[in-house]
């Protein structure tokens, strides 16, 4: 194998070990540290964020798995979101072969638009389960949208520079062989 693919492998393994640690994040760090008693989704972050960088097949791979693993570490043992996980990174996906925009504003469309299916995800389920809709609205998915967008700056900023440094170093290793 030879540089750049060594460069790529290691990347991808990056990249699911980033995604793995949110997902446990996300279930125990993170249900301590309400924002008007919602939890970040700091998962569905990672995976708007890596489905504009890395390859498609892959990323669909990875939000699927992560959805599944988020399923069964999660307190709600079958929240759906492995489909949610999947529709973001078709999305991301989708937009970045369609539009030719920066790539944040591509993660900054991807996340409103996830963030968006999470917060009906939540109302959904939390109407069927006899809670009123106008406290679900205002006291679950609101928080739950504004608190997404307040973890999803620094979970950016961190996929675009592990996407940098991987970058720079394949081309560089590319162009000198």
């Amino acid at each position: 194998m030879n540089r750049t693919g060594a460069v790529s492998v290691v990347r991808k393994i990056l990249t699911a070990v980033y995604t793995l640690a949110a997902v446990l994040l996300q279930c125990s760090v993170f249900p301590r540290l309400r924002l008007l008693g919602a939890i970040p989704e700091i998962t569905l972050c990672v995976i708007v964020c890596v489905s504009c960088f890395e390859d498609a097949g892959y990323c669909s791979v990875l939000a699927v798995c992560a959805g599944f693993v988020l399923d069964t570490l999660g307190s709600d043992k079958f929240t759906l979101s492995p489909l949610l996980f999947l529709l973001a990174a078709a999305f991301s996906i989708f937009i970045r072969e369609r539009l030719w925009l920066h790539r944040s504003v591509l993660c900054l469309i991807s996340a409103s638009a996830a963030f968006a299916l999470g917060g009906l995800k939540t109302f959904i389920l939390l109407i069927t389960r006899g809670a009123p809709a106008g406290p679900v609205l205002l006291h679950s998915v609101l928080p739950q949208i504004l608190y997404g967008f307040i973890v999803f700056f620094p979970v950016f900023l961190l996929t675009w520079l592990h996407h940098r440094v991987f970058r720079g170093r394949s081309e560089q290793e590319y162009r000198s062989a």
